[in-house]
């Protein structure tokens, strides 16, 4: 399983974040601290769970994504 959630600026222009923000580190520190490990590729954050992964565990993951990208977005206003 492996899925991408791009990080845009505006959804309707699909215009990404600007490559001056080290986006990268934001999400990697800010999914850390809610308890998840994710990656990014650019303005691309990446879910690659194991595949012997539960469906509680999958749900775990997916709120904090959620949660994550929220926070950042509150925070930074990208």
């Amino acid at each position: 399983m492996l899925m991408g959630i791009e990080l845009v600026k505006n959804k309707k222009k699909k215009i990404p974040i600007s490559t001056k923000i080290s986006i990268n580190k934001i999400v990697f520190e800010m999914a850390k601290s809610n308890g998840i490990y994710l990656r990014t590729l650019g303005n691309i954050v990446m879910l690659v769970p194991p595949l012997a992964i539960s469906s509680n565990e999958l749900e775990f993951l997916i709120d904090r994504t959620i949660l994550t990208i929220k926070k950042i977005h509150k925070k930074y206003d990208f």
